[in-house]
């Protein structure tokens, strides 16, 4: 990877952000979340981020997924309420 050194790092995160994040970000209900990724066909290995609002049904997601072979999913600990909690004692 070639990295622009007259880029700034804000500039480098924000270009970064839209290529993987802003371009891929879905919202889907629950039950939705398992045939989204089966029709997008994406790879097994694609980081998978689960957000829900207090993280339980992230949990059932992720072991379903991890079941499914995807081998990259990730779950906000403790879901939205946790992450907004969090972000306000900053």
């Amino acid at each position: 990877m070639f990295y622009n050194m007259s880029t700034s790092i804000a500039d480098w995160y924000n270009s970064v952000n839209k290529m993987h994040v802003q371009n891929y970000e879905k919202m889907v209900q629950e039950k939705d979340v398992i045939a989204d990724l089966q029709n997008s066909k994406a790879p097994k290995e694609y980081a998978v981020v689960l957000l829900c609002p207090d993280g339980r049904t992230s949990m059932k997601l992720y072991a379903e997924l991890n079941k499914m072979g995807f081998t990259n999913v990730y779950v906000v600990d403790g879901g939205y309420q946790q992450l907004m909690t969090e972000r306000s004692q900053v």
